[in-house]
C-alpha cells in the first residue's frame, strides 16, 4: 500500500450470486497478519448494508471499543422481515461504545447512483484510519478516470464531510 502498511484481504462469498452477503476483511498494519482477524479483536467494522453488521459482530472487542459504522443501506429480501431501526441500534449499543448509522442513501439519491456507497464509506472512515484524504485521492486517480472519477471523489469528499 502507498503509505508503506503490509495489506492483507480475504473475502466470503457465501451464497452471493443467490441473494446472499459477501464479507470482505481488509487487515493493514506494520506487521503481516492473517487475512481473517480474529473474534473479538477488530478496531474498526463496517458494513455496507446494514443487517450485514449482525454477521461480523463477533469480531467486536469484548471491551466495546471496536468502532462500528454501519451504511443505513437497506437491502430488503422479499418476503422476509428487516429488523427495525430500534433492534440496530440495541445491537450495536451493546457492542460497542463508538457506533455510526451512515446517512448515504442521501448521497446515493443526491447522485442518482447506488455504487458511490463503498466510496462515501471510504471518505467517513478516513478519520479513523491512519492516513490522509489527499494520499487517498492520489491512489483513486490511479484506478477511475473522466465521469466515474469525478464521482469517485465527490462520493469521497460527501463521505468525509458527513
Amino acid at each position: 500500500m502507498k503509505g508503506g502498511f503490509n495489506v492483507t484481504t480475504s473475502e466470503t462469498h457465501g451464497l452471493s450470486q443467490r441473494g446472499g452477503k459477501v464479507v470482505c476483511f481488509l487487515r493493514f498494519g506494520n506487521k503481516r497478519k492473517a487475512p481473517i482477524p480474529m473474534i473479538g479483536s477488530a478496531d474498526l467494522i463496517i458494513a455496507a448494508e446494514k443487517s450485514t453488521i449482525l454477521d461480523v459482530l463477533k469480531y467486536s472487542k469484548p471491551d466495546k471499543s471496536s468502532i462500528l459504522i454501519v451504511s443505513a443501506y437497506e437491502r430488503r429480501v422479499i418476503n422476509v422481515d428487516y429488523p427495525s431501526e430500534e433492534f440496530f441500534l440495541k445491537i450495536l449499543n451493546v457492542n460497542s461504545d463508538k457506533n455510526y448509522i451512515l446517512p448515504v442513501m442521501r448521497i446515493v439519491e443526491k447522485y442518482q447512483n447506488l455504487k458511490i456507497i463503498n466510496m462515501t464509506i471510504l471518505g467517513y472512515i478516513l478519520k479513523y484510519l491512519p492516513m490522509n484524504k489527499e494520499e487517498l485521492e492520489d491512489s483513486i486517480k490511479n484506478y477511475f478516470s473522466g465521469e466515474s472519477l469525478k464521482l469517485n471523489l465527490i462520493a469521497l469528499k460527501d463521505g468525509y464531510d458527513l
